[in-house]
């Protein structure tokens, strides 16, 4: 009996199939990559929407550019499922986002660090989310109808995939931080940092450097988003800094400014040559990391922070490299503590014999302000309780702005802990400040005064004081001053009385002027 052919199934339009699986992908995916975003009222819950919804749309556009052609949607769209089920995992056990340091982790781990990390549920969770992608492949092979005028739909799809991350610039960040787009951006800055570190430097090979016999350990902080007249060691008014301000071999320099506001591009310039005359030299020469090799000392790069394209390389110049929390993203809001890195510095310090030198790259005051305090020095109240800015009160922007400083200097008075009994000195210096509401401004988005007066301040042992009492004395002559931070290349190595011809004196803080 022959099959009555008005009862055949007709093909199910393109738009819709399109439009059910952007939808599902958009409430699963890109939901959990929202999930426990903080927000405090309806102004914040709106706001929080409209992201959702520009990731949402720019996520659907690459789903639709996979979908106009059925062969590359039946390859394609189970690969997304699959990488987006094993990101969502780790996501929401773990709290990890995919970033370029994940990558490269990622990479270089053995087979029993692999072991720890790929779990049963992974495994099921993946194979589910395979097993969903290849169904809809299929059906979309056997049910969809082609799209009418298919070009226009590649267009289409194509302007909406781009716009955000080439045309908006606000959109920039919060879609190419979250799948599918990470999945991209996270690998092509991971190459870019690859090629960063493989960069052919020889600033220093013909240049010596020498240390005493008994050359001091050298700790080096680059802080994040600190400014110096939130210090109670500064006259603040406030109690942020109890442990700075009670310790008298503590040296504060308030006059300490930058010219750089971004982290990306002020780190290479206190860690190098580079000043305000020829800011370029950070991105040729190497750091004083080489000049403490060429003397002898054992070195490491202890990191709190991703690893970005131009500072990679003085991270990799070092002899140790140490990254905690390398797959946290900044729209992630659980812990981010500065104290995850003593246990690495433990080793370091603990290992081998000889001198040591670390750099230790903190992320200190950076916004999300509450992910970078314990809640027990939570001292200033009431909190932050949104990520949307213009929610929230002044009054809670530096109450958790101030909870953090409280943080690094518990956080300091523990590295000092560890460096007290040696011949050692700390050198602090944050990277740029933070705008605190000041004219409405916040954070440190754009060119704003706030972020030029930096955070900077000098710890030394009773045994360097001991052996360098012309330095101490020189840091105390050079503490009204003001400058800038062109001079932290010279002052580490003149806090460690390494002798080079790199070294200029007349621009450290540890020489009298």
């Amino acid at each position: 009996m022959s099959k009555d052919p008005s009862r055949k199934r007709q093909p199910v339009p393109f738009a819709l199939f399109w439009g059910v699986c952007a939808i599902a992908y958009a409430a699963v995916f890109i939901g959990i990559e929202f999930a426990g975003s903080p927000v405090a009222g309806i102004k914040g819950m709106v706001n929080l929407l409209m992201q959702w919804t520009v990731v949402s749309s720019a996520s659907a556009a690459i789903i639709g550019l996979l979908a106009v052609n059925r062969w590359i949607f039946s390859v394609g769209f189970p690969l997304l499922a699959g990488a987006s089920a094993v990101a969502a995992y780790y996501r929401v056990t773990l709290g990890l986002s995919l970033t370029p340091t994940l990558i490269d982790l990622a990479v270089t781990n053995d087979m029993s660090t692999w072991s720890t990390v790929v779990t049963p549920q992974l495994i099921l969770l993946t194979s589910a989310g395979l097993g969903c992608g290849i169904w809809i492949a299929r059906y979309r092979l056997r049910r969809v109808a082609p799209p009418f005028h298919g070009l226009i739909w590649i267009a289409g799809f194509l302007v909406a995939a781009l716009a955000p991350v080439t045309l908006i610039g606000r959109f920039k960040a919060p879609v190419t931080a979250r799948i599918p787009y990470s999945f991209y951006f996270a690998m092509s800055d991971y190459l870019s940092n690859r090629r960063a570190i493989a960069e052919d430097r020889h600033t220093f090979d013909s240049t010596p450097a020498a240390a005493a016999e008994e050359a001091p350990t050298v700790i080096f902080v680059i802080g994040e988003s600190l400014r110096p007249d939130h210090l109670q060691i500064n006259g603040y008014g406030r109690a942020t800094t109890p442990f700075l301000a009670s310790d008298t071999a503590v040296v504060s320099f308030p006059g300490m400014r930058t010219d750089q506001l971004y982290t990306h591009v002020s780190v290479p310039h206190i860690v190098t040559r580079a000043d305000s005359l020829d800011p370029e030299t950070a991105y040729r020469e190497q750091s004083f990391i080489t000049l403490f090799k060429k003397a002898g000392y054992q070195t490491a790069w202890l990191s709190n922070q991703d690893e970005v394209e131009t500072y990679a390389y003085f991270m990799h110049e070092a002899d140790t490299l140490v990254r905690c929390n390398a797959a946290r993203s900044l729209y992630a809001y659980d812990k981010w503590l500065d104290t995850d890195l003593l246990p690495a510095l433990d080793d370091f310090l603990s290992g081998g014999n000889g001198r040591k030198m670390a750099v230790l790259h903190t992320i200190g005051s950076h916004w999300w302000y509450r992910s970078h305090y314990p809640d027990s020095l939570a001292i200033y109240r009431p909190e932050i309780n949104s990520r949307i800015v213009s929610e929230l009160t002044r009054e809670q922007m530096v109450n958790s702005y101030d909870n953090t400083i409280i943080a690094t200097d518990s956080f300091l008075s523990q590295l000092v802990g560890r460096l007290r009994g040696l011949n050692s000195v700390l050198i602090f210096i944050s990277d740029h400040g933070e705008a605190l509401g000041e004219e409405g401004n916040y954070l440190h988005g754009d060119d704003y005064e706030q972020l030029h007066p930096t955070a900077c301040f000098v710890w030394y042992s009773s045994e360097y004081a001991r052996r360098y009492p012309e330095k101490t004395a020189a840091l105390r002559n050079n503490a009204g001053r003001s400058l800038l931070t062109d001079v932290m290349f010279h002052s580490v190595l003149d806090a460690a009385s390494i002798s080079t011809p790199a070294l200029d004196r007349s621009q450290s803080i540890f020489t009298s002027q």
